[in-house]
């Protein structure tokens, strides 16, 4: 069990420390590691896990690290999976904090963090492409409609992504409904 937590601690460790932009990210390597290197889950588990991560309030990633630390090593895996998960963003940002005036006034600072908006743009865009393909490939057609829609009123009105996310929910527990009679 020490040798299991210890594992799933150093992964998670070495996939928060080294990546940028948050769950849409991260999710995609911890597949490749949890599933592909490690056998720990399999490709069905880590998306449901991800599913249940997404729709669950906070961050992706730790819900996603504690279900994976539960299932592989109980309760002490779960806390080794957030431990993980949580150190390098708490180390970074305490850092940042110390050196904030300094950074704020950067311009090569404010460059970087420019550049890197636009990767994280584009790797969240893969991750959506990425479930809509899922989702079509389901065929479901009203799915993919729903889809769509929120996208469009998400880019063109001017909608809190609270109500977006608020009215997804409603519609989902909708449709969850209308598919269960």
């Amino acid at each position: 069990m020490k040798k299991t937590c210890w594992k799933l601690f150093s992964s998670m460790l070495l996939l928060s420390g080294l990546t940028f932009g948050g769950g849409f990210v991260i999710i995609p390597l911890m597949q490749r590691r949890f599933v592909q290197e490690l056998g720990w889950l399999t490709e069905e588990e880590i998306l449901d896990m991800t599913a249940f991560a997404r729709a669950s309030p906070g961050a992706v990633t730790v819900n996603v690290a504690v279900q994976v630390g539960a299932r592989v090593a109980g309760a002490a895996g779960a806390v080794c999976g957030v431990l993980g998960t949580i150190v390098p963003p708490l180390a970074v940002l305490s850092a940042i904090s110390l050196c904030y005036g300094a950074f704020s006034a950067s311009p090569i600072v404010a460059a970087l963090l420019y550049g890197l908006r636009l990767a994280v743009a584009v790797v969240a865009a893969d991750a959506v492409a990425a479930m809509a393909a899922e989702i079509a490939r389901g065929g479901d057609r009203l799915r993919l409609a729903v889809m769509g829609g929120v996208c469009l009123l998400a880019m063109t009105a001017d909608i809190s992504t609270i109500w977006l996310l608020a009215g997804g929910a409603v519609l989902g527990w909708f449709l969850a409904g209308r598919e269960a009679v």
